[in-house]
């Protein structure tokens, strides 16, 4: 199984999902592991090998804040009192004081230097095998290449540091590296990695990083650098490099997609050619692993809070289930009945008025059940991606969600695929080929396979943007990468009033919603002024800070 599974956060009590080995059980016997030296780790196999489970702890989740990533997008608004939460995103205020990202350089770094150990440590340890050594070696690569492209691709330019610094080197001044240099660095990390880490694992390890692995999310790393922010040339070589690695991954067959869409995100334990690639991991259970995003977003209604609204901008996106764009002349999309016939994966990702949601259909128009005096909906929208509808939330509060939050999956190696081959070559068979997989699970028919280049880039993005809807950071990320995002995310973000009539008909108001304000200055993070204070070499400051 080609995934990520995220377990307990202290590192040695924890173990990925399926270790269950006779050589834990007869750890876990032993006295408290916060007793054990530092020497008796590095001079017991089994040790060392629990000790990389920390890494897996490093991936980010989406559940961990109430709003999802995707809510500094236009696809997502917060109830109102949430949206304190992220103003300083929404504002573009990237300095102050309650920036959510304010720990991310000292947090990242932090965790790389206790891989720099591991990687220093394990290189030289005699009592590894030279085939445990390299699957250690390889998967504490592939996260200290995650974690650095955490860094390059928000900071810019960092310093780049690859072994454990001692105690009489702490005072120590790095200089930054270049973008450039650091996704290079990324980016072989990542070659090395695949090429020490296997294909599969013994039943008993399953949940840890694989080759196939390694190369998917090299395929997100080498497509954010061939985009227009990294790459203002637009040089075709950087985009190859980028399609030929997502094909080696489509040619790998270690990953499909699943029939249903919503398996994706609601069933767990695919271990045959799975569609999850990367993801955190969920058991639902009591004082363990769990979340509360169900209960956090379905409606009052339903005793939840409806806290990331999905805008009137992601609903439009959704085009009709015929394949034409609503705006599309022969799309049959009637504002008077806007939600009729469309795409599939609109159904499975939102909620709207008068849906079947649970046990009811829900009433998100003026005076409903699901448009409470209190921080109702401001979109006229609530969220049904990664909800399970047979949880009841409401029957014992200690118990929470258990869906897993995913990272990266196989449908988006398929579109960074056709989105670099795109920009290489123009439309081929194999672009059309790859985006209509992810269309035809979807029940969507193929697109017009004589769209010209720009005409196609523009539907591959709109693709990205239903298929991958709220999932991790990508659509922050793919405006950023794309530049795009002083565009649309310097503006408004919308939804819709709805009104019943005494007649049960419904009519439909279009009304903003919220504000985004994204300048030029937002395409980079400000390097955090402590870290200025500290280290006067990492200036100069990223430019508009």
């Amino acid at each position: 199984m080609k995934r990520i599974y995220i377990t307990l956060p202290f590192f040695i009590f924890s173990g990925l999902a399926g270790l269950t080995t006779s050589c834990q059980k007869d750890f876990l016997d032993r006295k408290p592991l916060n007793l054990v030296s530092e020497e008796t780790v590095w001079n017991d196999p089994a040790l060392i090998k629990m000790s990389v489970n920390e890494f897996y702890t490093f991936m980010s989740t989406g559940f961990t804040n109430t709003y999802l990533p995707s809510a500094i997008t236009d696809d997502l608004q917060l109830i109102g009192t949430e949206e304190g939460k992220i103003t300083a995103y929404t504002s573009g205020d990237f300095l102050s004081s309650s920036f959510p990202e304010r720990n991310l350089w000292k947090d990242t770094y932090a965790q790389i230097r206790k891989i720099n150990y591991f990687i220093q440590r394990a290189e030289s340890a005699a009592v590894l095998s030279e085939d445990d050594r390299k699957v250690l070696l390889g998967q504490a690569r592939f996260f200290r290449a995650y974690l650095y492209f955490q860094l390059f691709s928000n900071f810019k330019e960092v310093p780049l540091l690859l072994k454990a610094q001692p105690i009489e080197e702490a005072e120590e001044k790095p200089h930054k590296v270049s973008h450039t240099e650091g996704i290079t660095f990324i980016a072989s990390e990542l070659e090395k990695s695949a090429s020490e880490l296997p294909s599969t694992y013994a039943k008993e390890e399953l949940g840890r990083i694989t080759k196939e692995a390694a190369l998917a999310f090299l395929s997100r790393v080498l497509i954010w650098d061939a985009s227009a922010l990294n790459n203002p040339d637009n040089d075709p070589a950087q985009w190859q490099k980028a399609a030929a690695v997502a094909q080696r991954v489509i040619s790998s067959k270690a990953f499909d997609l699943q029939k249903q869409y919503q398996n994706a995100f609601l069933t767990k334990n695919v271990l045959t050619r799975p569609e999850v690639i990367l993801e955190s991991r969920y058991n639902g259970i009591k004082g363990e692993r769990l979340h509360a995003f169900d209960k956090n977003n379905s409606s009052v209604g339903y005793g939840g809070k409806g806290i990331n609204c999905p805008t009137q901008d992601i609903v439009d996106a959704y085009e009709m289930a015929n394949g034409k764009a609503i705006d599309e002349s022969g799309s049959g999309y009637d504002v008077t009945n806007p939600y009729v016939n469309r795409d599939p994966r609109f159904y499975l990702s939102i909620v709207h008025n008068d849906a079947q949601f649970k046990d009811r259909k829900t009433q998100i128009y003026t005076g409903g059940l699901d448009m409470p005096r209190n921080n109702p909906t401001p979109t006229g929208y609530y969220i049904r991606k990664f909800i399970d509808e047979k949880f009841d939330y409401n029957k014992d509060a200690s118990i929470g969600s258990s869906t897993n939050w995913v990272i990266m999956r196989y449908a988006e190696v398929l579109l960074n695929y056709a989105e670099a081959q795109n920009e290489v070559s123009g439309p081929s068979v194999e672009i059309f080929d790859a985006i209509n997989t992810v269309r035809k699970r979807a029940n969507m028919p193929a697109i017009d396979n004589n769209l010209s280049q720009e005409q196609l880039r523009a539907k591959i993005r709109n693709e990205r943007r239903v298929e991958l809807a709220f999932e991790d950071n990508i659509r922050y990320q793919d405006l950023r990468r794309w530049k795009s995002a002083t565009t649309v995310l310097n503006k408004s973000v919308n939804g819709v009033t709805i009104t019943k009539g005494s007649n049960g008909s419904f009519t439909y108001a279009p009304k903003v919603s919220g504000a985004r304000v994204f300048k030029d200055k937002n395409y980079w993070m400000p390097i955090p002024l402590t870290e200025l204070g500290i280290n006067t070499n990492l200036n100069p400051q990223n430019t508009g800070w």
